[in-house]
Formats: C-alpha cells, structure tokens, sequence
C-alpha cells in the first residue's frame, strides 16, 4: 500500500499508513454483508479509492468544514480525513447498511471532528454552513448544487470529482446557474502512473441561500445522490 501511495506522490506517517490500513481491513471484512464496494483486487482498491480520494489535495486547498456527498463507503471523505486530520468532516448517505459502516470506520479509526448525515441531502434537510462540498458520484453537477444549496453560502466551495466526459453537464450548470455560482477551476488529470483520466471541477457560490431555495430542490430524484464512484469507474471502463 505504502509503495502505491508513493508511486502516486502521496506519502503518509506511519500514523497514517496504519489508520488507512485499518479501514482497508475493516472494509474487506464488511463489503460481502453491506454492499460496500465492487472493487475487490488490491491494487484497484488503493488506487480507484484510495488514492483518487486523496490526490484531490495536490490539487487544490480543501475548504473545512467540508460535507461530502453521497459518500457511499467513505470516499472520498475518509481517506482524505487520513491524510488531512484537521478537516471538519460530514459524510452524508442514506443508505442504513453504508451508514452504519461509516460510524463503525469513524469510531474504530478514532476520526475526530467527523460524523455521518444519515438523510438524503436536499437543501430543506441539510442547512448546516459548509465551506465546501464535495462530491465523487455521478449525479449531474447542476443537481447537487440544488440539493445543497441550504448548506452553502456566498463563498463556498462545491468541488466534483469527474471523468473526462463531464463537457456537458459542466456548460449546462455554468449556463444556468450562473447567478449563483462560478467556475473557478476546471483541471484535467491523470492518476500517476495509470491509464485513468479524471477532472476536477470547482464552483465558488456567489450568493447567500434565500426562503425560496428551500423549495427549489423538489423536483430532484430520490436517492440520486447515491449513485456513486464504482458504478462511475464502470461507466469510464
């Protein structure tokens, strides 16, 4: 684990590497009981989870407190808590089996300021102020800006890890909702050493939530927000 990390220009203290093996156990023994993941060989757990999680910071500053969304088994959140402990983290899932993993992982790997939202995030049922999102599902960029849009304010940060084929869905949200956020970041990468091409996609909030937000989400689809990063890695095979 620690010669892959490394490969990608991620090193971590022993503290680190062995809480982050921690939750790779804890994840191998619970994944057949509670669907956590598809991705079952070694190598592509560490680098299609682990390290697509935590490469995000060699991009970019990470907004604190950040609320990932439909977090699924806890990426990118947990990993990027391991490797940056000062993070104030939320993990939101509606999914009971998921969510009971997450509290399981946050209490055995001893997470401090971090907790699970439990609910789906619309923006009538997550208002607390986040600094920044994030989120690796596939849901279409426009969408989560609704549903978290009661969490948000002038300023913060809604960061969407992406494949390559994100051109659309990116000039639909630039094009309506341009009132409320910009785009302050639009990065191709690869991860090192592999054949996997991803985008980072940044919007600032440029306006502070008003009452008829509250409203505005109620055309979204239920649990669209789960629709998570294997069944994406599945889309971009």
């Amino acid at each position: 684990m620690q010669a892959l990390l490394e490969r990608s220009g991620i090193k971590l203290s022993r503290p680190q590497l062995d809480r982050l093996w921690q939750f790779d156990q804890l994840l191998r023994r619970r994944n057949q009981d509670r669907d956590l993941t598809r991705l079952i060989e070694f190598e592509s757990v560490v680098i299609k989870h682990y390290v697509d999680s935590m490469f995000v910071g060699q991009l970019m500053d990470l907004p604190s407190p950040l609320v990932d969304v439909g977090t699924g088994a806890g990426f990118p959140g947990i990993p990027l808590k391991i490797r940056y402990p000062e993070l104030d983290l939320t993990l939101a899932e509606q999914r009971p089996r998921r969510i009971s993993f997450l509290q399981e992982s946050i209490a055995n790997l001893g997470l401090k300021n971090t907790r699970t939202f439990k609910q789906r995030v619309v923006s009538r049922s997550f208002t607390v102020p986040m600094r920044g999102v994030i989120t690796r599902a596939v849901e279409p960029i426009g969408k989560t800006m609704l549903r978290t849009s009661g969490c948000t304010r002038a300023g913060s940060l809604l960061i969407f890890m992406k494949g390559p084929g994100v051109d659309e869905e990116l000039a639909a949200a630039k094009r309506e909702y341009a009132a409320d956020y910009r785009l302050v970041l639009d990065r191709p990468y690869s991860l090192p050493h592999t054949p996997f091409d991803r985008r980072l996609v940044v919007f600032e909030r440029t306006s502070d939530p008003v009452l008829s937000a509250v409203a505005s989400d109620e055309g979204l689809d239920e649990g669209a927000e789960t629709v998570d990063a294997d069944e994406q890695q599945e889309l971009e095979r």
